[in-house]
């Protein structure tokens, strides 16, 4: 093992450099204090060097261990620096992104880039989110336009709800923490030159070859899926077909990443794979490849993803084609460790984990699987490849993806066995139509093909779609997560190393994760609970009672509403049943809650509603208030939020008030 683990030096240096970063996002070192102590380490490590003896081995590793994980902490904190928050002036920002269309606004990226205060003018770089008005003059706007606005910036606030995505801390990883929404009278366009950007250049460069795209004479559904697959453009895609793919298990194609950076390598090997057989060739074919991935980077719009794949591939091409001897696992070693050097929250992105996952689980995996089966057919090679590729993948990435969105697709092996080999020949048929788009009869005879296939293409994932229990839900918790890792591991180095001791460990992990898995469904049985959410739209109150819930509203909810979210992540995480969603003015009755004109009996509590401007009249005594009492004497003060109140028993004065907007979701259990 020792031995197995010198072929990867670097793979020591990038998990403290890992480890350093980790440690950092949960807890604050004075940066003088690291600055030193880095200091003190490297002339350890230089006088350790300098004096060698066999003694001190193992204490210059810890001293590199240590260098590299205080160095990890310190490019953390340095990185995630907020920048000043200024609130008077006006405000002058560069448009970042293409507007993205939402319901009722238009969504983009600002980089605020000077602050006017009376004669004086304060330079600043901030990006924040921004919501557009939907006007003819928003929707005109274009990355790298500039604007001016005199609105202050709001602090983005998650809304408190149970299992809620923390959207604050995903938006600060992105560096933006303020968010703004723009009415028409609050904005103008600026006659200033923008700076120059690189990433502003790549926007709008996929902003005309989406105006390629639209000249296409292809349906909306069409649209959407080539610009996902070739430009990574998936702002306008339809829910329905969001749907489609995530319960086929091939959301992963739509985003574009290493998959997509991958196959191109794989259409640049076979085209100009004749160049790899001299040395100098195979210089030439790394850089044609290399300079052709960033290319594909920069026209999907240089996004966070695309950048990871061209960077972990470029070094896998370095490594495959100049070196005689090669170690995949340090190659990747490198490339995470430089990915994580220049944005240390990589470590923390989904997209991240999810690609190295599926990278080892490849590289790990799949060729043990492919032993298991041999054919001299070449087509049935090539599917057995297609699916031991699919499986080993799926295995690795199992608990970073359950982690994150809940859910098991079934049939993902069915569904990447159509949707690799299509998206093969749709990548560079899409690029090409780009490229040629010149060419009338070309580009309408390639703008035909990619019609068929995607349409065959949706065809056949709906059909997977339909398959019964397409989708597992599947909530997991982070230690969860930790202990699935762990087991995945200890595991994997039993395969490789054939030692029962990993075995029994990884088996220790699988058993302890099942036990307390198991005790906390356990515990949720017995769950007795009331949840308010923080919703705008209206009142919606959740009653638990094991794994029976009642959803009791003032209106009647919609599925498309975000409400339903909120819930269902409840309902998942509890590992409850479908709720029975109700109104507060209707009547209902049943062993577990009595409901009748705003007045609710839940197991032993009474709850009473207050909707709008009717108040229900009864002597009956409630132990919770839900909405704004009319003899309220607080009314006034705070008549425009809304709270859930406790109320005392005698003279229903308010005992405790909870403001939804100000403190999130009202939560009472016993």
């Amino acid at each position: 093992m020792k031995q197995s683990f010198h072929k990867i030096p670097f793979l020591r240096p990038a998990a403290a450099f890992s480890i350093g970063i980790f440690t950092g996002s949960y807890f604050q070192v004075n940066s003088v204090i690291l600055y030193v102590a880095l200091i003190i380490i490297v002339c350890l490590l230089f006088w350790m060097n300098s004096n060698y003896s066999f003694k001190k081995t193992i204490w210059f590793g810890v001293g590199m261990h240590l260098f590299f994980l205080g160095t990890g902490l310190l490019i953390y904190q340095n990185y995630n620096r907020k920048p000043e928050f200024y609130k008077n002036g006006k405000f002058v920002a560069t448009v970042l992104e293409i507007l993205q269309e939402k319901p009722n606004s238009y969504q983009s990226v600002l980089e605020i880039r000077a602050i006017k205060t009376g004669d004086s003018l304060i330079y600043a770089k901030e990006k924040i989110i921004v919501w557009f008005e939907k006007t003819e003059e928003s929707k005109s706007l274009k990355p790298g336009e500039m604007i001016v606005f005199n609105k202050q910036p709001q602090i983005i606030k998650n809304s408190l709800n149970p299992f809620e995505f923390d959207y604050k801390r995903y938006m600060a990883r992105k560096k933006i923490h303020r968010q703004i929404y723009l009415s028409s009278h609050n904005w103008a366009l600026c006659e200033l030159q923008s700076p120059v950007h690189l990433s502003i250049f790549a926007q709008q460069a996929r902003l005309r070859f989406l105006e390629i795209y639209a000249q296409q004479k292809w349906n909306k559904h069409e649209m959407e899926l080539i610009s996902a697959l070739t430009l990574g453009y998936k702002q306008g895609l339809d829910p329905d077909i969001k749907r489609i793919f995530t319960s086929a298990g091939a959301m992963h194609v739509l985003a574009v990443s290493g998959l997509h950076v991958g196959i191109l390598y794989l259409v640049f090997n076979v085209v100009l794979g004749f160049l790899r057989k001299q040395r100098i060739g195979r210089i030439v074919f790394c850089c044609l490849v290399i300079c052709s991935l960033w290319i594909f980077a920069f026209i999907t719009g240089l996004s966070p993803s695309v950048k990871r794949a061209a960077t972990m591939f470029t070094f896998l091409i370095i490594g495959l084609n100049l070196k005689k001897q090669l170690n995949t696992y340090n190659t990747l070693a490198v490339s995470a460790f430089f990915l994580l050097l220049f944005n240390p929250n990589n470590l923390f992105d989904a997209g991240f984990q999810l690609s190295y996952s599926a990278v080892l689980g490849i590289v790990f995996l799949q060729p043990r699987f492919e032993k298991l089966y041999s054919s001299r057919h070449k087509i049935k090679r090539y599917l057995w490849g297609l699916l031991t590729v699919s499986v080993a993948a799926q295995i690795a990435t199992f608990p970073v993806s359950v982690f994150y969105f809940h859910q098991f697709p079934v049939y993902f092996w069915i569904s990447n066995m159509l949707v690799v080999p299509a998206v093969m020949v749709l990548i560079p048929l899409g690029i090409g139509l780009l490229v040629i788009n010149w060419l009338p009869l070309v580009s309408v005879l390639i703008s035909k093909v990619i019609s068929l296939i995607l349409s065959c293409l949706l065809f056949l994932l709906e059909l997977v779609e339909n398959l019964p229990n397409s989708v597992l839900d599947i909530y997991i918790l982070s230690w969860e997560l930790a202990f699935l890792l762990a087991m995945l591991f200890f595991f994997f180095l039993f395969i490789e190393f054939r030692n029962k001791v990993y075995f029994q460990s990884g088996l220790f992990f699988m058993l302890l994760f099942l036990a307390l898995s198991f005790g906390i469904k356990t515990v949720n049985l017995f769950r007795r609970e009331i949840i308010v959410y923080n919703y705008t739209g209206q009142y919606v109150v959740h009653f638990i009672f094991g794994q029976n819930n009642y959803i009791v509203s003032e209106e009647s909810i919609n599925e498309s509403e975000n409400v339903n979210k909120m819930i269902n992540s409840t309902v998942i995480g509890f590992g409850m049943k479908s709720p029975r969603y109700l109104t507060c003015n209707e009547f209902y009755n049943d062993s577990i809650l009595y409901l009748n004109s705003g007045f609710i009996i839940f197991d032993g509590k009474i709850i009473r509603f207050h909707s709008g401007n009717k108040q229900a009249t009864s002597s009956i005594i409630p132990d919770i208030v839900v909405g704004i009492p009319e003899n309220s004497k607080n009314e006034n003060r705070i008549s425009a939020q809304m709270i859930v109140s406790s109320v005392l028993p005698v003279n229903e004065k308010f005992n405790t008030l909870h403001i939804l907007r100000e403190k999130g979701a009202f939560r009472e259990s016993w």
